[in-house]
């Protein structure tokens, strides 16, 4: 009655269960079968460190006020050995702030199960491990200017090693096998979409006017993709691909991000919509020397890819102020090797000349 009363926190819960088992009791032993935590609400903080307002909630206490807590280590409990079957968050409101870009990230409806919990600081090599299942939508969205970035709906699992083995401490380390929803969207103001489609500007020197993306880009189809993390960095195992109109933007294999700091590393290829594609395409197979000047474009690596127009891109630094490198080596103006192509001179004295070579810059437009 004499403490202050707590009217907010970190974590709220509607209602907490536990299933133990009573023979163990009588053993003097305490196995926990189960933990039900329902109506979480989780409000958390990810700070520029890869830190996380949370983890003071697990931290040993420390008479020196003035220091930061110490994170949980295993080794220095020696004691917690634990073994739980299931730990399960139902029904969770989680509310993260990653405090160094101010992107909010609100996960409505979200389940998270932990199974088979076995840790034993003396054994941590072995003996240090959990299956994660979680499942959920995550609403993105910048403070900073209040736009909407988006919509993930995903179900997530994997084995996660939860304690670093050398020196204890808690550091999960996992591969997690996510399944994203095709109703899930990001949108054109994600800082990273809007400065690699500045890029497609380029395609002004092959005669390819750039598509104005929508308001809303899509994910191809409902895709499952392997992302692991470690150290608070995320990294992309399996391509990822969006969906942009006709267009496809293609996010490759070990692609990263930092989740506290907003430093990131991307390679892309967006693959150009079908009917300008076609168009170009079409003029393949009867020529091969419309190959060569899509050679003589890119230096030697051909735009085509699988029939598509490709652009290779590089997207690092802070992803709210990404730098974007395109990758492909355009060497020369389409128009030059075109005129090269047709063996005629710019003046147009050649009338039939003029003519294909008007006929060919037509098809890139």
């Amino acid at each position: 009655d004499e403490r202050e009363p707590i009217t907010s926190g970190d974590i709220q819960l509607k209602s907490v269960s536990f299933n133990i088992s009573i023979w163990e009791i009588f053993s003097k032993k305490i196995l926990v079968e189960k933990i039900t935590l329902d109506g979480a609400i989780l409000n958390l903080t990810l700070y520029e460190s890869g830190d996380s307002s949370i983890e003071k909630l697990f931290a040993k206490p420390d008479r020196n006020i003035s220091k930061k807590p110490k994170k949980f280590n295993a080794k220095e409990n020696e004691k917690f050995i634990t073994t739980i079957n299931e730990v399960n968050l139902t029904n969770v409101d989680l509310n993260l702030i990653v405090e160094k870009t101010q992107l909010a990230v609100k996960g409505r409806g979200v389940n998270i199960h932990l199974l088979d919990i076995n840790v034993n600081p003396k054994k941590l090599d072995t003996v240090n491990d959990a299956l994660v299942k979680l499942n959920g939508t995550f609403e993105l969205l910048s403070l900073d200017n209040d736009e909407d970035y988006g919509r993930i709906i995903a179900v997530a699992d994997s084995k996660v090693t939860l304690f670093n083995t050398e020196n204890g401490d808690m550091e999960p380390d996992m591969v997690l096998a996510l399944s994203i929803d095709s109703e899930s969207y990001l949108t054109s103001k994600v800082p990273v979409i809007k400065n690699i489609w500045k890029a497609t500007d380029m395609l002004k020197k092959i005669g390819v006017n750039s598509l104005t993306p929508p308001e809303k880009v899509s994910f191809k189809n409902d895709q499952s993709v392997r992302v692991g993390y470690k150290l608070g960095i995320s990294t992309l195992l399996d391509p990822l691909s969006i969906k942009i109109k006709d267009w496809e933007l293609e996010l490759l294999s070990q692609s990263w991000l930092g989740s506290g700091n907003d430093m990131h590393m991307l390679g892309v290829k967006l693959h150009i919509g079908e009917v300008i594609s076609n168009k170009l395409g079409g003029l393949l197979p009867g020529s091969s020397k419309v190959s060569g000047i899509l050679g003589k474009l890119t230096g030697g690596e051909s735009l085509l890819e699988n029939g598509k127009l490709t652009l290779h891109l590089e997207s690092s630094g802070e992803l709210s102020k990404p730098k974007i490198r395109i990758k492909n080596n355009m060497t020369k103006p389409a128009e030059d090797l075109i005129d090269n192509f047709l063996g005629g001179e710019k003046d147009g004295k050649d009338t039939l000349k003029k003519a294909g070579r008007d006929l060919l810059k037509g098809l890139l437009k």
